[in-house]
């Protein structure tokens, strides 16, 4: 499935896409199927060391996730590494706009330590607002979440992105209410439509 948005209850125009049974948006520049991952850095613990995303991304099959937050609920990924393993993921990137050290700590109040997952630090915003994934949708989150991610889900193989799911809806632009596109379960239908 090439990009599925979660949304509010809108009419549109029997010409616009459905996917999976879901309105899609139009008018934003979101990252989409075919792209490359941005050539942007991210910084994984403390002292911060920093990752060039597109070269981390380069033969391998990842899952980037990005959240409004760190400390924010996180999706079921650990539940589901073998899983993920098993139709060939070698990393889980959960990334914020928040500094490393934050990410760190939120890893090991998470358990995450040696598993597929690596929570790392988009401090600037930089990946954020690469992908078109800033938060800057007027509403209930606007205050004290400006600037911060939507919840999203892409998977990427060697840098190229083949599924993206994306949890919004108008009252709800961080995704947090309904994030279902971007749990572990999702993805995993995903990756394995992309594969068949």
């Amino acid at each position: 499935m090439a990009l599925r948005l979660i949304q509010a209850t809108t009419a549109f125009p029997s010409s616009y896409p459905f996917f999976g049974g879901r309105s899609a948006v139009v008018a934003r520049s979101f990252a989409s199927v075919g792209d490359k991952l941005p050539s942007v850095e991210l910084h994984l613990g403390f002292p911060p060391k920093k990752y060039n995303l597109a070269e981390f991304a380069k033969d391998k099959s990842i899952l980037l996730v990005g959240l409004p937050g760190a400390f924010t609920p996180i999706p079921n990924y650990l539940e589901n590494q073998d899983a993920l393993r098993k139709e060939g993921i070698d990393k889980v990137i959960v990334y914020c706009v928040n500094d490393a050290a934050v990410m760190q700590a939120w890893g090991k109040d998470q358990k995450v330590g040696l598993s597929m997952l690596q929570l790392m630090g988009d401090p600037a915003g930089e990946l954020t607002k690469a992908l078109d994934m800033e938060m800057t949708h007027p509403g209930p989150m606007e205050k004290g979440l400006y600037g911060r991610c939507k919840r999203h889900a892409i998977y990427a193989v060697n840098g190229e992105i083949k599924a993206i799911n994306i949890a919004e809806r108008e009252d709800d632009p961080a995704g947090d209410a309904h994030p279902e596109v971007t749990l572990a379960d999702a993805m995993l239908e995903e990756i394995r439509e992309v594969k068949s």
